[in-house]
């Protein structure tokens, strides 16, 4: 059995996220470890083609952005052998891939069960919920219920097939699902209804739950936590084998052991964050490495669970903003607004915790004062954050928005410029400074320098003559910044 990973290779080469691995290959990976299978994870750029035999299965794990890639790869398989090729991951959300990708299965959403199922069927994918197959023509089964016993997440713990391991942010899975069942309203025709103002299963004009542009909802389900003692089990065996950077990965970490599983409004759930956090940080120490979170929802973030956070964990936060208008925020069905960005962030500085704004430009709703709005916003928030990142908005299945287009105008990319904008001045302050660093790769253009990351987030930075000090830390003087990173030499 073999797995590529594909997740974020573009059009063919994996230029940003270098330095993450995800928990889907693993996942993938451990399934069929536990019935028998001998199985190797292959990142996609090292996998030679010549080494695959006739009678292997080969997995395909990739994200929606990747299917250029992943049809000139799934073209060279076809042509070299005829092995079944199955293919799952956020890309296999498009039912009618199959018709476009010369694959033999995906798997459709979550593959705990549908994957079991499928070896226990022989990979014969008739009647299998949760997949599509090619019998002559495309078959569509029904979808699947989503996962409710999580302790059928069974990840592999051998990291080392990805060769920089000791350098990756790896992401360990903590919450599947996300809280926010409210509705994008720019496609609501139903004005008296206000059943999804604080969330709902239902809604009358079956409208997908979740912001506009995001599928998780839709696909993953509402928001549901593992075990505290599976998700440390997993931790230390990660770090036993020399991972130094891990991600507890969830689309909202504060959606961790909440009542409030389809409602994004309420408390959190702050003893079950400490205790998890606490032996997190316990486990760092013991095997000097790094824990972090990622994405929090703004509304949900308070002094609290900041005071939290800063006490046990060296993270930045990523808190997802998209649009700076309160107005087409309620339109495109985000749980918190503008205001509570800029209340988070400002909390986020004040516990030392470094903060990261998502936004994207050519949103369905975005107009010249939308954009407007979002750039006088960004400039508010300029003072509290380390980072914007700007995505072009793309259609995703599964999602509200699937059938709009961008809305792309001179003011989308007035959004985008004025992010590079912003993320030099903030990278300016790093000038100087004097950080760690741990130094991943060789430059892919400029042979004796290196690329390295903060062990504290994905910040980019371009070691000048760094190539001998490759898979270490070291202390990094700033001596130039970039709009996407930052450049420095050894001290």
């Amino acid at each position: 059995m073999i797995i590529v990973d594909c997740l974020a290779v573009g059009d063919g080469k994996k230029l940003l996220t270098r330095d993450v691995i995800g928990a889907g290959p693993r996942t993938v990976k451990g399934i069929l470890e536990n019935v028998g299978f001998k199985a190797k994870i292959i990142p996609y750029e090292d996998l030679a083609l010549s080494k695959i035999k006739k009678e292997d299965i080969i997995f395909i794990s990739a994200m929606t952005s990747d299917f250029k890639a992943v049809k000139t790869l799934v073209q060279k398989i076809k042509l070299k052998t005829d092995s079944k090729i199955i293919i799952g991951g956020p890309i296999a959300n498009d039912l009618y891939l199959l018709e476009k990708i010369e694959g033999d299965i995906t798997i459709v959403g979550e593959a705990e069960i549908t994957l079991r199922e499928l070896i226990r069927k022989d990979f014969n994918p008739e009647k299998v919920k949760g997949t599509t197959y090619w019998d002559d023509e495309l078959k569509i089964n029904s979808l699947r219920e989503i996962l409710k016993d999580l302790s059928l997440i069974t990840p592999s713990y051998e990291i080392e097939d990805y060769k920089n391991y000791k350098s990756a942010r790896v992401y360990v899975e903590v919450v599947r699902g996300c809280s926010n069942f409210k509705r994008a309203l720019l496609l609501c025709k139903n004005k008296k209804c206000s059943l999804c103002k604080e969330g709902t299963l239902k809604c009358p004009l079956n409208i997908n739950p979740g912001c506009g542009f995001c599928s998780v909802p839709s696909v993953f389900g509402y928001a549901r936590s593992r075990d505290e003692e599976k998700i440390l089990e997993e931790i230390v065996e990660l770090l036993r084998r020399g991972v130094k950077r891990i991600v507890l990965s969830a689309p909202d970490f504060l959606d961790y052991k909440r009542e409030k599983q389809f409602s994004p409004y309420g408390e959190v759930n702050y003893e079950a964050i400490d205790s998890l956090l606490k032996n997190c940080k316990d486990l760092a120490e013991k095997y000097n490495s790094n824990i972090m979170i990622e994405n929090v929802k703004a509304n949900l973030f308070n002094e609290k669970v900041a005071k939290i956070i800063s006490k046990y964990l060296n993270t930045t936060l990523y808190i997802g903003c998209e649009t700076g208008d309160k107005r087409h925020s309620e339109l495109i069905g985000r749980p918190s607004y503008p205001e509570d960005v800029l209340r988070a962030v400002k909390i986020a500085k004040k516990f030392n915790l470094k903060a990261q704004v998502y936004f994207i430009y050519g949103l369905p709703g975005e107009n010249k004062e939308t954009a407007k709005n979002t750039v006088e916003f960004m400039h508010k928030i300029k003072p509290y954050i380390d980072k914007i990142t700007v995505y072009r908005f793309r259609p995703l299945p599964m999602s509200s928005f699937y059938n709009f287009k961008p809305n792309l105008t001179k003011y989308s990319y007035l959004i985008k410029k004025t992010a590079n904008k912003i993320n030099l001045e903030i990278k300016k302050r790093y000038v100087g400074k004097v950080i760690e660093v741990i130094v991943a790769e060789e430059h892919l253009k400029n042979k004796e320098d290196a690329v390295g990351y903060l062990l504290d987030s994905g910040l980019m930075v371009v070691v000048k003559k760094g190539k001998k000090y490759i898979g270490q830390k070291k202390k990094v003087k700033i001596i130039k910044a970039h709009s996407k990173y930052l450049e420095g030499v050894v001290v």
